[in-house]
């Protein structure tokens, strides 16, 4: 009986990350309606064409209304698993913290340089991941142009900084992560986390370094007793690689010089991770906010 009530608890986990994909499906759905009965209102004779592979390829290339409908799912699934999560998991009774006792400089410092740190390491996981599989890149590739990713605009800004760590963190280091922790050791839980959260990306390559850097959100969530200090760790990730990616420097093509890189970004890691953890000090998440 025990084991099936420890199933029933895991599996439980599973239903943040559904919700999420419902909403998903459901604000896609809708804009493709709409979007196809503003098109057959404005030309009707597009109607006897509305099943060929070229009015869906089409749409499916409409990359701004892509990004536009990415963003609308965004905000309703941060509003949704927000609500999900005040309601169950943010204490009521206790005095609202002000930022400083959330964040400190110390706190603040070692996520600047866990974020670079990982910056340079997702892009050697990527490259792992192509060396494996170039097709695998192809569709990554594929999927960020068509999904609007090529060419920055104010709603894939928006959409990259403000929106999706917002709804992302809500989604799995906030009521996963939390459900998940009640259902087994924090260390597991962060596993089981990170690895939805790979998965919910779609594809190999970015769900490779989706799990590595879900480890360390939930790890910084953890940690610093804050879903905003995940938060705030994903914007800051998001942001590099949305305006900077392209000013990350390697120094030559030799297999030396990208051993050096990759042990200085993980020396940048490492020394993120001690610096958070000391301005942390003792804190826990359960209990906070």
């Amino acid at each position: 009986m025990k084991i099936l009530k420890q199933i029933g608890r895991i599996l439980f986990c599973l239903l943040p990350a559904l919700l999420a994909l419902a909403i998903q499906f459901l604000v896609v759905l809708a804009g493709f309606v709409l979007k196809i009965v503003s098109l057959i209102s404005k030309d009707p004779s597009l109607i006897n064409g509305i099943a060929s592979p070229d009015f869906i390829y089409g749409l499916l290339g409409d990359s701004q209304f892509l990004m536009l409908l990415s963003a609308i799912y965004g905000i309703i699934s941060a509003l949704v698993l927000g609500f999900w999560y005040w309601k169950r998991f943010v204490p009521k009774k206790k005095p609202r913290r002000t930022i400083s006792d959330i964040l400190n400089p110390g706190m603040f410092l070692g996520l600047v340089f866990l974020m670079v740190g990982m910056q340079y390491i997702s892009t050697y996981l990527i490259a792992i991941v192509a060396a494996i599989n170039p097709s695998w890149l192809d569709t990554y590739e594929s999927l960020m142009e068509n999904a609007g990713f090529g060419n920055i605009t104010l709603v894939l800004a928006l959409y990259s900084v403000l929106v999706a760590p917002i709804s992302e963190e809500l989604i799995f280091r906030g009521v996963t992560l939390r459900y998940a922790s009640k259902a087994m050791p924090f260390f597991l839980a962060n596993i089981f986390q990170a690895f939805l959260f790979g998965l919910f990306h779609g594809n190999m390559v970015q769900g490779t370094y989706a799990f590595v850097v879900g480890l360390f959100c939930g790890y910084v969530c953890m940690k610093g007793g804050s879903i905003y200090l995940s938060i705030l760790f994903h914007m800051l990730f998001n942001l590099w690689g949305t305006f900077a990616s392209d000013s990350l420097t390697y120094a030559g093509d030799s297999v030396f010089a990208h051993i050096g890189i990759f042990a200085g970004a993980c020396c940048a890691a490492a020394l993120g991770v001690f610096l958070y953890q000391k301005g942390a000090g003792k804190r826990s998440l359960h209990g906070t906010s």
